[in-house]
């Protein structure tokens, strides 16, 4: 049994470590690319089936060229401070010719959760956007309207507008620079995240369980040592101590 406990205990640990490693590299991620400058996505995406390394998620990437206006999708049941809505996501094609989804922002729920009271208009002509690397997202196979989806899932919205999408990720837009003044009028930009759950408790966690595991083994030998000197015959027997009211029992 103390056996079985320690294997246990060391397997928890371990997966308490894993969890302490990946919270850790998460934020260590966020804080470093969240604010750094941004680069061309070619240098980070140089294929149409690269796939986005964990290390450059959150990397500001820089585009040119123009929205697919007609190609718009609205992203259903989507959190912002604590309301839901949509997230307008809108092919962009880049000067060099490949297709980049932009994620341009999040937009409130109309009277029902069908759609939206209105969509704001997707600026026209040659755009700079800036914005950051998120990879996509797998798809949720819930019932959907036409026009929208449940989750930034890259092939399924390739399929959906006819686009050859860049597959390795999509941008969430921090800003744009078109060529003519547009406002970005009914567009909420969605908030930093934040870097999670405190990662020192994981690793807390962790160091408790190889505790408990060295306890467990070391509880195993301690009560084996009093069982052989219980039973040790040469062993002196130490008098049980008589109370009075025992006595007086007598």
């Amino acid at each position: 049994m103390a056996i079985v406990w320690a294997v246990a205990c060391v397997f928890l640990g371990r997966w308490q470590w894993h969890r302490f490693e990946g919270k850790k590299l998460s934020q260590h991620q966020l804080n470093d690319n969240y604010n750094a400058d941004p680069v061309g996505i070619t240098s980070i995406l140089p294929t149409q089936d690269a796939v986005l390394s964990p290390n450059d998620t959150w990397k500001q990437v820089a585009l040119h060229g123009s929205y697919l206006a007609a190609k718009r999708i609205l992203v259903r049941n989507r959190p912002n401070d604590g309301y839901y809505g949509y997230e307008v996501v809108i092919p962009f094609r880049q000067t060099n010719g490949t297709t980049v989804l932009v994620d341009r922002g999040w937009i409130n729920n109309g009277p029902t959760a069908e759609a939206p009271s209105a969509v704001p208009e997707t600026p026209p002509g040659e755009i700079t956007v800036v914005g950051w690397l998120r990879p996509g997202e797998p798809m949720k196979d819930k019932r959907s309207v036409p026009g929208q989806v449940n989750s930034i899932d890259l092939h399924q919205i390739s399929g959906l507008t006819g686009q050859q999408l860049l597959g390795g990720a999509y941008v969430l837009m921090r800003t744009e620079k078109p060529a003519a003044a547009v406002t970005r009028h009914g567009l909420a930009p969605l908030p930093k995240p934040t870097p999670g759950d405190y990662a020192g408790v994981n690793l807390s966690y962790a160091l408790q369980w190889w505790f408990g595991a060295a306890a467990g083994l070391v509880f195993y030998v301690v009560r084996l040592r009093r069982e052989e000197l219980e039973s040790d015959e040469t062993h002196p027997v130490k008098p049980k101590k008589v109370r009075i009211w025992d006595e007086e029992d007598e």
